[in-house]
């Protein structure tokens, strides 16, 4: 029963074969195409062959390392490989050439970005009240009546050193008019006549 099952197996195989088998004129015959387009030339062939083989080799090498380059690179391979089984050396040579350039064609490398400067945010001017300004006028008074204290005659140092301390005391109580004058009266007192 094997026996023949596989009989049977091996004639099917044989019945559907062989009319595919027919419509595949052998080389030679008419219709048949000599040598497939896309089938490389043996290298040693010719220059031009050598050139071929060189070039699938920088595409195999260049699929590993950069895939783009390999895409661009593979197409010229093939167009220069049907140029050459076409009989047309002169366009396949210059084809493989262009395919050797498009293999070893650098990888692109990323343009590095600059970051970006943080721009710190500009303070904002706050409206002062009226009473600080009066205070911070004050206290520039006061500051000046005691470097004034530094320069001053000495005729005129006691007189100017109680200026001074009344002018702080009324600076820290907060009657800033009071001090501002005798903050002025110090700086007066010290100030030395023009001659």
């Amino acid at each position: 029963m094997t026996r023949l099952l596989a009989a049977f197996t091996a004639s099917l195989a044989l019945a559907i074969a062989a009319p595919a088998l027919a419509q595949v004129p052998a080389p030679g015959q008419p219709g048949s195409p000599a040598v497939p387009l896309n089938f490389p030339p043996q290298p040693g062939a010719n220059p031009t062959a050598n050139l071929l083989f060189d070039a699938m080799l920088a595409v195999a090498r260049a699929a590993a390392t950069n895939p783009a380059a390999a895409q661009s690179a593979a197409l010229s391979y093939q167009h220069a490989v049907q140029s050459y089984n076409l009989g047309d050396l002169q366009r396949a040579h210059s084809q493989a050439i262009q395919a050797l350039i498009d293999a070893n064609r650098q990888q692109p490398h990323p343009i590095p970005t600059l970051m970006p400067q943080i721009v710190q945010p500009v303070p904002r001017q706050t409206l002062i009240p009226a009473a600080s300004l009066l205070q911070i006028d004050t206290d520039a008074w006061v500051a000046q009546a005691r470097g004034a204290l530094t320069r001053c005659p000495s005729s005129e140092l006691a007189a100017a050193q109680a200026h001074v301390a009344n002018a702080e005391r009324a600076d820290r109580t907060g009657s800033f008019p009071q001090a501002r004058t005798e903050a002025r009266a110090a700086v007066d007192l010290c100030a030395t006549p023009q001659r």
